[in-house]
């Protein structure tokens, strides 16, 4: 099925971003929210960026549900993210939308099969997590169930590509591929801080900063991890990371750790809410308008020689891309780097690190972490880590190989 009218429901920030990606390519897009104000403010707002030549008719504000599902193609969903919201909106969906119609859900971590749950069209029901902000960034984790129509997924990805995306197939998994690295990643790294902070005698703040200033320094995420979920803010983290724990039918492997849940209960969400990991002069979230205080309000600096070792962190990273391919979860190695690259924008994905590092590093890493902690189930190396596949070995073995990026070219 070719798609042509679309219709997304939620104009708030991802609503209408996804909204604009779609008018911006020339395709008819009804736009509903029940907050009248902020969704003629979001479609004033995309006409008043469109280009010379573009058709600002092609974008406009539904009067009801009922009226922005009218002869749509396509519905996306981007409302909050609560499972009772969804499969409300989706079974009132499925009564005022066109048969022919497909259901996307933009959610970023909700298992689609629960929200599919709530139509009679659940092999037409997929996930678009798209990425923010939905207008610039280009990867769509696209999450298909074991009974989704071959021409449904296929008609999406289409779509997606004819829009300038780059959809990546992801089968239903808690947190999907780029949340299930993040936070774990992020989880791990509050586990560390508790510890680094005991070993080292440092503040919370210092050693925070001691933590982030070596995983920058080695490359390892453009923002260290508590740069990065002050960023994203802590109760979002935290949320996910719960959903991500009860998914995996709360493994130890994933359970928030406590400084994160702290935080969370504190109010400390971050650069939004003043405080977070680190201390704010004010709310916003610009790093340039905003930066980084420690207990006394003065400016904390990157540390030229931080004495945390990062490599707990990229085995922590490593090994859960690796338990992805692992689960069958997307089709390729390829596929986790893609999603890495274009969805968090680090400058290496697990598959590139696990190559950059080496395999016997990685593993006797996460056995040293294991022994540490004493819980061996939490630091399990993945399968693929002990013995990897035949397509792994060779992209490891070959230095100069490059995976198909999407970018490049």
């Amino acid at each position: 099925m070719k798609i042509e009218k679309v219709a997304v429901i939620g104009a708030g920030i991802m609503g209408s971003g996804i909204a604009n990606a779609v008018f911006k390519r020339g395709f008819e897009v009804r736009l509903f929210d029940p907050e009248k104000n902020a969704l003629a403010a979001a479609v004033a707002g995309i006409q008043k960026q469109a280009r010379r030549g573009m058709d600002p008719a092609k974008i406009r504000q539904a009067a009801s549900l009922s009226d922005a599902v009218q002869g749509a193609d396509l519905v996306i969903e981007a409302i909050v993210e609560d499972i009772a919201a969804k499969q409300k909106l989706f079974s009132e969906l499925e009564i005022c939308a066109s048969r022919h119609a497909l259901f996307a859900s933009n959610t970023s971590s909700l298992p689609i099969s629960e929200i599919a749950r709530a139509t009679k069209r659940a092999d037409r029901t997929l996930g678009t997590h798209f990425f923010n902000p939905a207008v610039i960034m280009r990867l769509v984790e696209l999450i298909t169930l074991p009974g989704t129509s071959t021409d449904a997924s296929a008609s999406v990805e289409e779509f997606l590509k004819a829009i300038g995306k780059v959809p990546v197939r992801v089968k239903e998994s808690p947190g999907f591929v780029v949340n299930r690295i993040l936070l774990p990643l992020v989880n791990e790294a509050f586990y560390l801080l508790e510890e680094h902070r005991k070993k080292t005698g440092l503040t919370l703040i210092e050693a925070a900063n001691d933590i982030d200033s070596a995983v920058e320094k080695e490359n390892l995420l453009l923002l260290g991890p508590f740069n990065l979920v002050d960023l994203i803010g802590i109760d979002t983290s935290y949320k996910v990371a719960r959903i991500i724990y009860d998914g995996f039918g709360q493994s130890p492997r994933y359970l928030p750790a406590p400084l994160l849940k702290q935080c969370a209960d504190q109010g400390r969400f971050g650069r939004k809410a003043g405080r977070g990991v680190y201390a704010y002069g004010n709310r916003l979230i610009d790093p340039d308008q905003n930066p980084r205080l420690d207990e006394d309000q003065k400016p904390v600096l990157r540390r030229e020689q931080p004495s945390f070792r990062a490599l707990d962190l990229a085995a922590a990273m490593v090994n859960e891309g690796f338990r992805i391919l692992e689960e069958g979860i997307v089709a390729s190695y390829q596929d986790v780097e893609t999603c890495i690259e274009l969805g968090a924008r680090w400058p290496r994905g697990p598959f590139r690190l696990a190559r950059d590092i080496g395999l016997k590093t990685i593993v006797a890493a996460l056995q040293d972490r294991a022994r540490t902690c004493g819980d061996a189930r939490r630091y399990e190396p993945s399968r693929l880590l002990i013995s990897p596949s035949p397509e792994i070995e060779r992209f490891l073995q070959d230095s100069h190989e490059s995976y198909n990026n999407p970018t490049k070219g």
